[in-house]
């Protein structure tokens, strides 16, 4: 082959030097490149460092801050109540005259009952009741009820209402029965402004209201019942019945409390209701011409009355609970014996539940297998039937 020209090999060497300078720029332009992006790596990397550092610096603050709540909920927990608040003044709320009538002695028993009956229903209320203290705030014009307790029956003489709120204080470190002193209004206004002071308070878990015989109080409490999360917290205590106008406002928990306060009849007390001679008790006002007349069936056997009563109704266990003589109430006279003689006579409703619980006796003639025909007898003369069979 022949030999190249000098001129020849000069171009080749001329464009293998350009292609050597392309690659040259390229390469260098290559390197400033990754330099560049190494550098922009770099920053992103220690920007990335800075905001996780600050992220283990705000977490361990977190923690810090969720540490003393968490302390905090369990020393405060440690002191979670439920407050009993009771307008003391209402006949709705009196003690067992069993508990008024011992003083000191029976105001410790009452606190004490009350005491159990709130950590039980704190359990149906899946509240922790071991770890939850209860506040009584009881309310009350000593001088007005102990007169009245000594007047109806519900306190023996001699006894101290007084004495009574010792022991009941005394018994449990945060009970307070306090006498207010005369006039309503003392009353009313204790129970309100407690209740608006604890109701706010997260330590108090729920509160047991005993003021819901009062239409006074219906206003007040509209406002408490018109938050779900405070009207769920708060339970209606009761004896016979909640007045209308405070039912009305939606409270959904309602309680009773039998073995502490004593039953209140439902009817007001005439002016000499009862007539006491050394011969025993009368009551003229009876409505014995209800027991009559004998009624038979077609075999010539007794039966009894029908009686309109729903056996599902709170106020029979209240009748069952006072002890009330049958004879002074149904028929109109006893010749003197231990039961009670005190509430006023019966208008027809409360005359026919009586009956009834009377009728939870069967006639000791009809037990013996004689024929009963007094048409005052109020016990059952039929087997297994309360109600009765018949009619007038």
């Amino acid at each position: 082959m022949a030999t190249k020209s000098l001129g020849h090999v000069v171009d080749d060497y001329r464009a293998r030097h350009g292609r050597f300078k392309d690659i040259a720029v390229e390469k260098d332009d290559m390197i400033s490149e990754l330099i560049e992006q190494l550098e922009k790596s770099r920053l992103e990397c220690r920007q990335k460092a800075l905001d996780l550092e600050s992220e283990r610096a705000e977490r361990r603050r977190h923690q810090g801050r969720v540490e003393e709540l968490e302390t905090l909920t369990r020393s405060q927990n440690g002191r979670a109540f439920v407050l009993v608040l009771i307008d003391a003044d209402a006949d709705d709320y009196i003690f067992h005259e069993k508990f008024l009538s011992k003083n000191e002695g029976g105001g410790k028993h009452a606190a004490d009952e009350l005491h159990a009956r709130t950590k039980d229903y704190l359990r149906l209320l899946n509240v922790d009741a071991t770890n939850t203290e209860v506040i009584v705030k009881a309310y009350a014009d000593f001088k007005g009820l102990q007169t009245a307790c000594l007047k109806n029956g519900k306190m023996k003489n001699g006894a101290s209402l007084s004495l009574f709120a010792h022991g009941f204080n005394q018994r449990q470190g945060l009970f307070d029965f306090v006498d207010i002193g005369a006039g309503k209004e003392g009353v009313d206004n204790k129970v309100r402004e407690c209740l608006s002071f604890f109701v706010g308070n997260w330590q108090c878990k729920h509160i047991v209201l005993g003021a819901c015989h009062d239409s006074g109080y219906a206003s007040f409490l509209g406002k408490f019942a018109a938050d779900v999360s405070t009207r769920d917290r708060i339970t209606l205590l009761y004896n016979n019945a909640i007045h209308p106008r405070i039912a009305a406002l939606g409270f959904q928990k309602t309680v009773r409390l039998d073995t502490v306060f004593a039953p209140r009849l439902l009817v007001e007390l005439p002016a000499s209701a009862t007539v006491f001679s050394g011969n025993g008790y009368t009551n003229p006002f009876t409505l014995s011409e209800r027991l009559g007349p004998v009624l038979r069936d077609t075999e010539g056997k007794r039966i009894d009355k029908k009686l309109k009563v729903d056996a599902r109704t709170s106020y029979l266990n209240v009748l069952r609970g006072s002890k009330l003589c049958y004879y002074y109430y149904l028929r109109g006279r006893c010749q003197g014996c231990d039961m009670n003689h005190t509430p006023p006579p019966f208008k027809a409703r409360e005359f026919d539940c009586l009956w009834y619980v009377a009728r939870e006796g069967m006639c000791r003639k009809i037990e013996k297998g004689e024929d009963c025909d007094d048409p005052k007898c109020f016990y059952r003369h039929e087997i297994g039937c309360q109600k009765g069979s018949g009619t007038v």
